[in-house]
């Protein structure tokens, strides 16, 4: 019987080559937690939890108590990292601890496959071939915007064409706020929207509003959404009951849920019709195992599935695996990177879709695994 591993835990952060636009909520780097056993090391993506160093400390805190100090070190297999997820990392109380988790158990399968020498997907299908080859994506195109005039926006759908990918995701609204006249606040975003269909009259657009409508102005917009032809709307205001009347009062796809943790709130968003599409993080919602899951919960209730990813390759790498072991998922989302050589997934794209990676662990570039190596000499 071989020795359980002796697993250290470190971190590195990848600059987004886009930085940080005042009118985010999210900061643009990219922040990887890397477990070693001292020959491989597995990735789990940390990014976006709003405070990357109370992050860090959760990741050690729960990493030191449930991993390093397991009793008789932990067992590095599928089976004791889903008793874990199913345990300890089975709640969060906040978005930082929820991302904390969501990073440990990326890692930690990522480490599991490369030491079998497999995927991460097919730790989960251990025979036959997962159930998609590729899976469709999308690009959303708001961290690669310096600048948010119309003519900004075009090159940017632009950028996303010369990748191969005809739809995309916008984010026009960031005038619009809580106080104020919302209808008069939003007149830019629609100019921009209208520019965008313009120059485009086939491309596949999705507009994200980040919840920053009221629903009384969501409603009066959704004619002026309709017309546009989107593929849907996402997050035009909190999600609830006002949220579900809108959708039943529209023929326009709602999508909401990027910053959900576990299974129970997709469902609530599921079976009270408050959304047609829902955006699991692999980042937030409590890391692959929890993502399978709630895929395959919406696949049971006949609702579609589309993580959601505006950051980095690690996650964007969780999110393309999580596809392809469910029907449910149609799209995944990708970022858009204003610097080429930086754009996560860009070995993995062909003819608008990303291929499902065949080789251990995530699939990632060999780069990525080094620099997050090199920050633990």
């Amino acid at each position: 019987m071989n020795p359980r591993p002796l697993l250290t835990l470190t971190h590195a952060t990848l600059a987004d080559p886009d930085g940080h636009h005042a009118a985010l909520r999210l900061k643009g780097d990219w922040l990887v937690l890397g477990i070693s056993d001292g020959r491989h090391i597995g990735l789990g993506e940390i990014s976006h939890s709003m405070d990357d160093s109370a992050c860090l400390r959760r990741a050690r805190e729960l990493f030191d108590t449930h991993i390093a100090r397991a009793p008789g070190g932990f067992e590095l297999d599928s089976t004791a990292i889903a008793r874990l997820d199913r345990g300890a990392f089975a709640t969060a109380p906040d978005l930082i601890t929820a991302t904390a988790i969501s990073g440990l158990n990326q890692a930690l399968l990522d480490l599991t496959a490369q030491r079998a020498g497999v995927p991460v997907w097919r730790l989960f299908r251990p025979s036959g071939a997962p159930v998609k080859a590729d899976v469709a994506c999308y690009v959303t195109l708001n961290r690669a915007l310096r600048a948010r005039a119309i003519p900004d926006f075009l090159h940017a759908v632009e950028a996303a064409r010369a990748l191969g990918v005809d739809a995309v995701k916008l984010t026009p609204f960031e005038a619009v706020t809580r106080d104020g006249n919302q209808l008069e606040q939003c007149e830019d975003g629609f100019a921009r929207l209208d520019a965008v269909r313009k120059e485009f009259p086939r491309a596949s657009l999705r507009v994200d509003c980040h919840e920053r409508f009221t629903p009384t102005a969501a409603r009066a917009l959704m004619p002026r959404f309709s017309a546009l032809r989107l593929d849907w709307l996402e997050e035009p205001c909190p999600p609830g009951p006002a949220l579900g009347e809108l959708r039943r009062q529209s023929k326009l796809p709602l999508a909401v849920g990027e910053l959900f943790f576990g299974e129970d709130r997709f469902r609530e968003l599921l079976t009270s019709g408050w959304a047609d599409v829902i955006m699991p993080d692999p980042k937030h919602v409590g890391g692959f195992n929890a993502l399978v899951r709630v895929c395959e919960m919406a696949g049971a209730l006949s609702g579609q599935v589309s993580p959601h990813n505006p950051s980095g390759p690690v996650a964007a790498c969780a999110a393309v695996q999580a596809a392809a072991l469910s029907p449910a998922v149609t799209s995944i989302e990708l970022i858009l990177t204003s610097d080429p050589t930086r754009q996560p997934c860009r070995e993995l794209l062909h003819d608008g879709k990303l291929r499902v990676p065949t080789t251990p662990g995530w699939g990632l570039p060999d780069e990525i695994r080094q620099r997050v190596r090199a920050a633990s000499v």
